[in-house]
């Protein structure tokens, strides 16, 4: 059976996994098209996208936690420095939260 590989754009469950924003999975072609219908994931190009890789490069050297995708390092990063900060974080808080706690935390 052919699956679709779709990326998630809001966070919902499939199965008995969560997925976040920016998360790629595969489904049989019926879930994918009620997923993509639903506004819950998009469709993944086959092909790489011309360009692809320039993009790869520019995310890699870019220093900024903001710019960059939310990596699991990144989030590491911003929690060690709201604890340094002195806030209590919350484990569900994603990277824009994190980063108005400890804007906020600044001030």
């Amino acid at each position: 059976m052919k699956l679709r590989r779709l990326m998630t754009i809001k966070p919902h469950k499939y199965g008995t996994r969560h997925l976040v924003a920016g998360e790629e999975y595969e489904v049989p072609p019926r879930h994918a098209i009620a997923l993509v219908a639903g506004k819950k994931a998009k469709f993944v190009p086959d092909k790489p996208v011309r360009g692809a890789k320039v993009a790869e490069t520019l995310n890699e050297s870019d220093d900024s936690v903001a710019g960059a995708a939310p990596t699991e390092a990144a989030i590491d990063h911003l929690r060690q420095q709201a604890t340094q900060l002195g806030i209590d974080i919350d484990g569900r808080w994603g990277v824009a939260r994190l980063q108005h706690e400890i804007a906020r935390a600044k001030r």
